[in-house]
């Protein structure tokens, strides 16, 4: 999906959370709601024939919007800044930086300011550290995803270059098989049949004719390579 379309459903999904747990008779069933996120979640990463060990959402995807609903809903909770289970928060950060677009990530962790802060919880210094934390943490995501998409665009143009090697050195094999194994004997052969050249001029003409017929399929071959 379009980043427009996920940092509108990412922010859809904190407001109902948030709309969610202000109300006691929903709050109440918080936790049953997480294991049915839980539960779609990987429903959504069976349906789109993930890796069992790939627990990160799809790169741009719906997955996304689970995870910010299943992690949000449990942090809040359980007492938001107060709550044992707040340094989730930063895994999920970890998820949106690695699965969203650079935008989408960085008008999500604000709306997740905003979320917690809204929510509440704790003593006020606890809550501002908390809150302060969001942000310098997700400057260190972006930061460790830019060096890790800079690896991987360094190990594509290096399998490039050593493909385009490989595939030299294998045309060049084939060149030298050619030279050595077909058109030096057929010169050996041309040279010997010159000795008497009226005798063997039609032989000569034909062993010509198919050194031409060799070359064409052996550069029409190769032509794409």
């Amino acid at each position: 999906m379009s980043a427009h379309i996920q940092t509108l459903l990412l922010a859809i999904t904190l407001g109902f959370v948030y709309w969610w747990l202000q109300i006691p008779s929903l709050s109440f069933y918080s936790l049953q709601a997480f294991a049915v996120s839980v539960v779609l979640y990987f429903v959504a990463k069976r349906a789109s024939k993930a890796k069992i060990w790939h627990i990160a959402p799809a790169a741009q995807s719906f997955e996304m919007v689970l995870a910010t609903f299943a992690f949000m809903i449990l942090i809040g909770f359980t007492g938001n800044f107060e709550s044992v289970l707040f340094p989730l928060t930063y895994v999920h950060l970890f998820f949106l930086v690695f699965s969203t677009h650079i935008t989408t990530s960085i008008a999500t962790a604000l709306l997740l300011i905003v979320f917690h802060y809204a929510l509440g919880g704790g003593a006020v210094s606890v809550a501002i550290s908390e809150t302060i934390a969001i942000p310098i943490m997700l400057v260190f995501f972006l930061f460790t995803k830019h060096q890790y998409n800079e690896v991987i665009r360094e190990k594509k143009i290096i399998e490039g270059e050593e493909k385009a090697l490989s595939n030299s050195l294998e045309k060049q094999t084939k060149i030298t098989n050619l030279v050595t194994n077909f058109i030096q004997p057929k010169l050996a052969q041309i040279k010997e049949l010159s000795v008497h050249a009226d005798k063997n001029r039609d032989a000569i003409i034909g062993q010509i004719f198919i050194m031409q017929m060799e070359i064409s399929k052996f550069l029409e071959k190769n032509r794409d390579n």
